[in-house]
């Protein structure tokens, strides 16, 4: 089914009978079509035409839309092929009865300006945590609650907040290294004791940016760590006033995290809402490489496939924790259609999870991406009860 945008009037129209569109299901006028106006084909639900799958993303300080660009034209193509209609706008944009925001056009090949109805459902992809605290962002999730518009993936995460969620579940307690929330100099000096080996890491980091590993090597020397370099300190507390006293950060005990090729590596593992049950979408191995601190890629991390380090046991362990977290997010946060996970594998064959991201970055397996965009695709028409041919 057809659907038009007069670009001049801000309509939408259609030149066939009675049909709606949106999540409210607003009435489409009936027009003659005009050659130069948009046009997008779209499923049909009843007399309902859809869905319109809003994406919410960010302005810059330059006023310009910013998000993941590469996920947003895999989305969009995929949706289009499917037989629905991609809308972007930040929270801004949202207003009483209607949003303003950018729809790809095929026939000409370019993203346009429009003013549309309230989608069926949004997607939250803002990149931003300081832009999921701004007044605008409430006001605009309240509009949608009031509507009842399907809203996923609520907000970035807490890692403090998560720790505690996670230490308190039964399916997901056993895997969390032990974790602490940094408070002062002598709580970071008696841990480092205990431990020997420990992580630093900002609550609200991401991309593994601005972790720290400490070694402790003799009674009076420390082993300091970043992504960038490392330094032998005998006082850490030059370091503590100077990079964490003032700010948040986590305290992990270190996992001997086991070896494949004479380096660690660890999972990256792609989770998505798939017909009822939460299922693997791909896994990602990455691999410590011009520095051991982390195994990100930007970082210097190395992307070796799976089926080089896979067995049946990491297979039920990954199933498993791909289950346990997304009922538990969604259960404790907001429905979740979307989250990656952190895992490891240690040296005795002892499993760990380090993280969850609700925002996960892109993956470089492009079978992985690809995967995901049908996925999530998919998704927005399960949820809208819109019909997609497979």
């Amino acid at each position: 089914m057809n659907l038009f945008y007069n670009e001049t009037t801000e309509t939408w129209y259609t030149n066939e009978k009675y049909y709606t569109f949106g999540h409210l299901e607003e009435s489409l006028a009936v027009n003659e079509p005009d050659p130069a106006h948009p046009s997008f084909t779209l499923t049909t639900s009843d007399n309902h035409l859809g869905p319109l799958i809003g994406i919410m993303v960010a302005r810059n300080k330059q006023k310009k839309l910013v998000g993941n660009e590469t996920l947003i034209k895999g989305l969009q193509e995929e949706v289009s092929h499917l037989g629905g209609i991609l809308i972007l706008f930040p929270p801004e944009w949202v207003n009483s009865d209607y949003v303003n925001g950018f729809v790809y056009c095929s026939t000409n090949n370019r993203w346009m300006n429009a003013k549309a109805p309230f989608p069926n459902i949004v997607y939250n992809r803002i990149p931003f945590r300081s832009k999921e605290k701004q007044e605008v962002f409430y006001q605009a999730l309240s509009y949608f609650q009031k509507k009842k518009i399907p809203f996923f993936n609520p907000s970035f995460l807490n890692k403090w907040e998560l720790y505690q969620l996670l230490s308190k579940d039964s399916t997901t307690k056993d895997f969390l290294p032990k974790t602490f929330l940094l408070s002062d100099y002598n709580q970071l000096m008696d841990i480092v004791e205990t431990y020997k080996n420990v992580y630093i890491k900002p609550i609200e980091g991401h991309k593994g940016q601005d972790i720290y590993r400490i070694r402790k090597t003799t009674n009076h020397e420390y082993m300091l760590s970043s992504t960038r370099h490392t330094e032998v300190l005998t006082s850490l507390e030059g370091f503590w006033k100077e990079k964490w006293q003032e700010n948040h950060f986590l305290i992990q005990e270190e996992v001997n995290a086991a070896l494949y090729q004479h380096n660690r590596y660890d999972f990256r593992i792609l989770v998505h809402f798939n017909k009822g049950n939460y299922s693997v979408s791909g896994v990602g191995v990455r691999q410590s490489k011009q520095q051991d601190v982390t195994t990100h890629i930007p970082s210097g991390g190395k992307l070796i496939p799976y089926e080089e380090v896979e067995t049946d046991s990491h297979n039920l362990f990954i199933q498993a924790l791909a289950e346990n977290c997304g009922n538990l997010l969604s259960s404790h946060y907001g429905f979740f259609g979307e989250f990656s996970i952190d895992a490891c594998v240690d040296k005795e064959g002892k499993y760990f999870l380090f993280e969850i991201n609700s925002k996960p970055m892109l993956f470089d397996e492009s079978y992985i991406e690809n995967t995901r965009y049908k996925r999530l695709s998919q998704l927005f028409f399960e949820l809208t009860k819109f019909h997609y041919q497979e």
